[in-house]
C-alpha cells in the first residue's frame, strides 16, 4: 500500500527535525558525522548565493556529505554551542519538496556569539525520510562577519593535505570554515 501524502508530510517534518537538530548534536557530542543523518548518501550540498561562494575561495559551492562531514570536523571542536530557530516552513508532499526559513545562532570559542538566517531548500525520497538535495542560502552579511571575526582572532586558512578542505589556524587551535 502505498504512503497517503499526510504520511510523507508526517515522515518530512519529521526528517527536517532531525537535520536541523543535526547541527546541536554535532557540537555537544563534537561528532561531525551528526550532521548527515538525515540525509541520502549521496545527497549533494550547494551553498548559496554563488557571490558570496566565489569571494571567499575556500568556501565550495557544492559538497558531498563526506566532504561536509571533513570539512566540519575541526570546526565543530571550536564551537561551544548552537541553537536553531525556525521560523517559517512550506512542504510540498506531493513535489517531495520543502522549504525552511531558520535563524542559527552558534557560538565559537573566542568569538562573539552570530546568527546567520539561512533558507534551506531539501528535496526528499519518496517516502520522505531522508534528505536528497540541500540547497543552503545563507545571509552572506553574517557570515562575512563571521568570518571577519575570527580573522581578528588571529585565525588565518591554509589548505589540509589530506582532505583538501580549507581550515583556519589560530595559535595551536584549527577551525574549519563553519558558516
Amino acid at each position: 500500500m502505498e504512503a497517503s501524502l499526510d504520511d510523507i508530510r508526517a515522515a518530512m517534518e519529521s526528517t527536517i527535525s532531525e537535520f536541523l537538530e543535526g547541527s546541536g548534536m554535532a557540537i555537544a557530542s563534537k561528532d561531525a558525522s551528526l550532521l548527515s543523518t538525515a540525509l541520502t548518501p549521496d545527497c549533494s550540498r550547494h551553498l548559496r548565493p554563488n557571490d558570496f561562494v566565489a569571494r571567499y575561495p575556500f568556501v565550495k559551492a557544492v559538497e558531498s556529505n563526506t566532504e561536509h562531514d571533513a570539512r566540519m570536523v575541526s570546526a565543530i571542536k571550536t564551537m561551544e554551542e548552537t541553537r536553531v530557530n525556525i521560523i517559517e516552513t512550506i512542504i510540498d508532499p506531493a513535489r517531495r519538496k520543502a522549504s525552511i526559513y531558520s535563524e542559527h545562532w552558534t557560538k565559537i570559542v573566542g568569538c562573539e556569539a552570530n546568527a546567520l538566517e539561512i533558507c534551506w531548500f531539501l528535496d526528499f525520497t519518496e517516502d520522505g525520510k531522508k534528505i536528497s538535495r540541500v540547497i543552503e542560502f545563507i545571509d552572506t552579511a553574517s557570515a562575512t562577519r563571521r568570518i571577519e571575526a575570527m580573522t581578528k582572532q588571529g585565525f588565518e586558512t591554509s589548505q589540509d593535505a589530506d582532505s583538501g578542505s580549507q581550515q583556519w589556524l589560530g595559535g595551536s587551535r584549527y577551525l574549519t570554515v563553519a558558516l
